[in-house]
């Protein structure tokens, strides 16, 4: 399927469509479970023992029978006899007899015959005998045996990105390494014969600062980026850079010459590779030139040049072709917020999906979304917003108070 620029597709059916030509799961591969941090679980990983081992002390104090203490009080304290004491990170061998007590510290595992923990502060010592003047249930500031974690039970989700927590937990269960997905590398070129990449600029050219962008957020989406430099607006220059991307990534990214003009050659030699499924044209006011395909069965994403339809393309298509090739399965993060002023679509366009970007803060009535709006052109658009708003074709304006749901994307909404 090829559908040609003008012939506008929605957001949605383009999207349907590439990801069903798309694989439906990435590779995998083992790391060490230290160096796990942020990679995204190929499969679930499950305890291989219960937490704790063995039941354990929640307090410094005394390890007891609580049948001895049922008849403690103020009045008439139970004596009991101190004969050992727990070392924290040993297993006791001895077990406890009625009348004893065991020292015991925070962690440690109680010996066989004890059921509850008297606290220091709620015994006196004298010499080897304390004294308790309150009862102590049986399990009173005791952890059972896999009271935090089972056997079995699973401890990283298939689909989710690993935490810190999450890997000193499998480390915790002697875990060395975990099965994750293995990152896409996606490939970004740059085309017009107006960019350079001289920090200091040249006389009639512009700056290439759209690679910098989006290679960041393709590292906070669970990618890699890998740059192309820029291609000029000569098709031979840009078909050998397509192939050598696609040759060396497992998905594309150009940037400009996505319209109708002379020089806007990227459908063009895109369409030339002969791509399973492409879409040149989807309804996404500012951003409408965007190009989706799939060649061989690797994405394309064609971006326009103007960064907010840029932004627009990548986060409405580039976003959610790059979480399914990671193979993350949560959502993105999404807050909702009231706005602080309406909004209307631009005439144009106004039945096309829009992002709206704004900027959240707290206001009198909790959290406030202030709409920021600009020339396609703006880079101070994006750079005065943390948030954006996904507005449907049929919504063609939002009043001001009214509830949206703002969705946060790192590299964009924070680091």
């Amino acid at each position: 399927m090829v559908s040609e620029i003008g012939k506008y597709a929605s957001v949605t059916k383009v999207l349907d469509e590439i990801l069903r030509a798309m694989p439906t799961r990435p590779g995998v591969e083992s790391v060490p479970t230290a160096r796990a941090y942020g990679r995204i679980s190929a499969g679930d990983v499950f305890s291989r023992e219960n937490v704790p081992r063995h039941r354990s002390s929640h307090m410094d104090g005394y390890a007891v029978k609580s049948e001895d203490t049922t008849s403690a009080s103020p009045t008439s304290p139970v004596a009991l006899s101190v004969v050992g004491e727990v070392v924290l990170g040993e297993e006791p061998s001895s077990r406890i007899a009625r009348g004893q007590a065991f020292r015991i510290s925070t962690g440690s595992f109680l010996p066989g015959g004890a059921d509850a923990v008297v606290p220091t502060e709620d015994a006196k010592a004298e010499g080897k005998r304390i004294t308790v003047m309150v009862p102590f249930t049986s399990g009173r500031n005791v952890f059972r045996a896999g009271e935090d974690l089972k056997k079995g039970e699973a401890v990283i989700s298939e689909g989710r990105a690993i935490r810190a927590q999450d890997a000193g937990l499998a480390l915790s269960l002697g875990i060395q390494s975990v099965e994750v997905f293995r990152r896409p590398v996606v490939a970004l070129l740059a085309t017009g014969s107006e960019l350079t990449d001289s920090p200091g600029g040249e006389v009639g050219k512009q700056r290439n600062t759209h690679t910098a962008i989006f290679a960041r957020l393709v590292e906070a989406a669970g990618g890699v980026p890998l740059d192309l430099g820029i291609a000029p607006d000569v098709r031979k220059e840009i078909l050998a850079k397509a192939r050598k991307g696609l040759d060396s990534a497992d998905m594309l990214m150009t940037m400009g010459g996505t319209s109708v003009g002379r020089k806007d050659l990227v459908g063009d030699v895109v369409s030339s590779l002969r791509p399973r499924a492409m879409f040149h044209g989807i309804r996404m006011d500012r951003g409408r030139v965007t190009g989706v395909a799939v060649v061989g069965q690797k994405p394309v994403l064609l971006m326009p040049g103007p960064i907010q339809g840029a932004m627009n393309a990548f986060l409405l298509s580039g976003l959610p072709i790059i979480r399914r090739m990671s193979g993350r399965k949560d959502g993105e993060i999404v807050v909702r917020a009231r706005l602080k002023t309406g909004w209307e679509a631009r005439r144009r366009f106004p039945h096309f999906v829009k992002v709206l970007y704004v900027s959240l803060g707290i206001g009198k009535t909790g959290l406030e979304a202030e709409p920021i709006v600009g020339d396609t052109e703006s880079m101070t658009v994006l750079t005065k917003s943390n948030a954006y708003v996904v507005v449907p074709e049929e919504t063609t304006s939002l009043r001001s108070g009214e509830a949206v749901d703002a969705f946060l994307l790192p590299g964009f909404s924070f680091a």
